[in-house]
């Protein structure tokens, strides 16, 4: 009977290791965290903007007034001789396109070219020969007019995921047209002239036309955010200085046959581009 006893005390301290081991707590491994993807700016696209300019037209277009060979020199009608500088403004919209990359520290060049309408214009007019001192014209004017621009540019800028902060510099074309309009200008530039009658000297007043192109610096900064993979909106600033350049003045008689035109501009404009190929996806974990 002990011999059973034993046996069976035994048996039973055998079991319990192995049942407390079973009992032992058991720990379930965490889920692994879904993998962060990282929004990248490699890629080209294409897209629209529109937006509103200021500029300034300076120009010596008085100086070229003053030596027509009809003009009062005296003090007392220095008001028709200008100057003729004016502000410009209007509404742009357009398009672009272009292609960047992404390197891995952030940064992010890429090229973009643009080509837009413009609206902008203005003009400066004087009284001519101070309001009636037996002239001819009534009045003087200088009308300036941006046509269209179009621009190539490198931008370099820094990512921060969907964000793009970026500045750019490139080169930039401008079509303008300009209007002059004097009393001496003669009939070979299909103005009238001056109109002399039996009583005495008909309005004479005439406009005439040039158009040009020109070639200057462009320089922005932006920030542009991508909503989605392939859609991004942005918002720029665009400074171009066009530079000098000659106009003809269309007064044979004149000692002064061209004179020198500045033009500047400054472009605020919101756009929207769409990606045809996002980047690389990288995930963070």
């Amino acid at each position: 009977m002990k011999k059973i006893l034993l046996g069976a005390a035994v048996a039973m301290l055998g079991i319990a290791p192995a049942f407390a081991a079973d009992m032992a707590p058991r720990y379930a491994k965490a889920p692994m965290a879904a993998p962060v993807v990282a929004y990248n700016w490699t890629g080209c696209y294409i897209g629209v903007h529109a937006g509103y300019g200021l500029g300034r037209n300076t120009n010596d277009f008085g100086r070229a007034v003053r030596s027509g060979p009809t003009e009062e020199l005296a003090a007392a009608f220095d008001s028709e001789f200008g100057p003729f500088n004016h502000d410009t403004n209007g509404a742009v919209a357009g398009g672009q396109v272009g292609c960047n990359y992404q390197a891995a520290n952030n940064f992010v060049i890429g090229v973009e070219g643009e080509a837009f309408w413009s609206g902008m214009k203005g003009s400066y007019t004087a009284i001519e020969d101070g309001g009636g001192f037996g002239d001819p014209g009534t009045y003087t004017r200088f009308e300036s007019r941006n046509l269209w621009d179009a621009d190539l540019a490198v931008r370099l800028g820094y990512a921060w995921g969907r964000a793009l902060l970026y500045g750019k510099a490139g080169v930039a074309f401008g079509g303008f047209s300009y209007t002059e309009t004097h009393d001496d200008f003669p009939t070979t530039h299909a103005c009238p002239g001056q109109v002399f009658t039996p009583g005495g000297v008909l309005n004479g007043q005439c406009s005439v036309g040039v158009n040009k192109t020109q070639a200057g610096l462009l320089l922005g900064v932006g920030l542009e955010y991508g909503f989605t993979n392939n859609w991004t909106a942005k918002v720029e600033y665009d400074y171009i200085d066009y530079g000098t350049f000659n106009l003809p003045y269309p007064s044979a008689a004149a000692a002064i046959q061209s004179f020198s035109v500045h033009e500047t501009k400054q472009i605020v404009k919101v756009g929207l581009n769409y990606r045809f190929n996002s980047g690389p996806v990288v995930a963070k974990y």
